[in-house]
């Protein structure tokens, strides 16, 4: 029996409250030249009996393991693809959905444009009611001005929409395990970097769950990651230097105001980054200078 063309990759942790559904998702694809990988990431759930039962209603090859310790997101993702036998991966997440259509329409796009990754749209949908709350999807200002926009962060790809090359993805050796909350666009942005080409399908075959209950936590840390992104990024010459820069003080200066009155110390930190990308901001002067003065006047404030 051939390899499959593409690897169903999904990472799982504590995943047995929606992972039977995503399952279902995948085994009602059109196409059905895949293989599934799948590892459990420390968790001791119910997620290995779904994964068993579902091995047992189709044909396709099934493949399971499990990480003990807990070894986080990137890591296991990467996982996924290094125990992937197909020259395709299509990432999906433990919680997320496809519509039926999803991998033929990926694959064909990648077959006219011989794009290295594909991507879709994406529906967002509330986990708790299953109403549609937002599309995230490039729009055509947005797909005009690549890689511009996927540098600001207008251009989103959703991993659950993804499909990649696998040779490609580890050459780049992956997901970085060290970039926490913004690990996707830190990866999108390695790989355009290297040369890879990106195709986009104009439809919603992606279904993004929200949890209503981690929609406002770590936000802080995320603007960390997305600031720490744009600085590891803000050497790329095919982005001007005038938006690496702006992107680059707007993102530290973002976590700064997130941590000013819980830390001014960090939040002074956070704002000197940013005067290393704008040394004469007016506006990031005075952030600095604010925070500065807080740090000061804190310890006098204390009990």
């Amino acid at each position: 029996m051939s390899d499959p063309i593409i690897s169903v990759c999904i990472p799982a942790y504590q995943a047995e409250r929606y992972l039977a559904d995503t399952l279902a998702s995948v085994r009602a694809q059109t196409f059905t030249d895949w293989e599934l990988v799948i590892i459990e990431d420390g968790s001791c759930d119910g997620t290995e009996k779904i994964v068993s039962d579902f091995a047992w209603s189709v044909n396709q090859s099934v493949f399971f393991c499990r990480h003990m310790p807990n070894k986080g997101l990137s890591a296991t993702r990467n996982a996924c693809i290094s125990n992937a036998q197909a020259p395709w991966v299509a990432l999906l997440d433990a919680d997320d959905l496809w519509t039926p259509g999803h991998l033929a329409g990926v694959v064909k796009k990648a077959e006219e444009t011989a794009a290295d990754l594909v991507h879709s749209g994406v529906m967002l949908f509330a986990s708790d009611t299953q109403r549609d709350v937002e599309i995230r999807a490039p729009s055509p200002a947005a797909i005009a001005d690549f890689p511009n926009s996927l540098f600001r962060g207008d251009y989103a790809i959703q991993p659950s929409s993804v499909l990649l090359r696998r040779n490609l993805c580890l050459e780049l050796g992956g997901f970085d395990p060290q970039c926490r909350y913004v690990e996707d666009r830190d990866f999108w942005l390695r790989l355009v970097r290297s040369g890879a080409r990106v195709g986009y399908v104009p439809e919603l075959t992606c279904r993004y769950r929200q949890h209503g209950e981690a929609m406002s936590r770590n936000i802080a840390a995320m603007a960390v990651g997305a600031a720490e992104v744009f600085e590891r990024n803000a050497d790329w010459p095919a982005v001007p230097i005038s938006l690496r820069r702006r992107c680059a003080a707007e993102g530290w200066c973002s976590a700064g105001r997130m941590v000013l009155r819980r830390d001014p110390r960090l939040a002074r930190s956070y704002f000197s980054r940013a005067l290393r990308h704008r040394t004469a901001s007016p506006r990031l002067l005075a952030y600095w200078a604010l925070s500065h003065f807080l740090a000061w006047v804190k310890p006098a404030q204390t009990p």
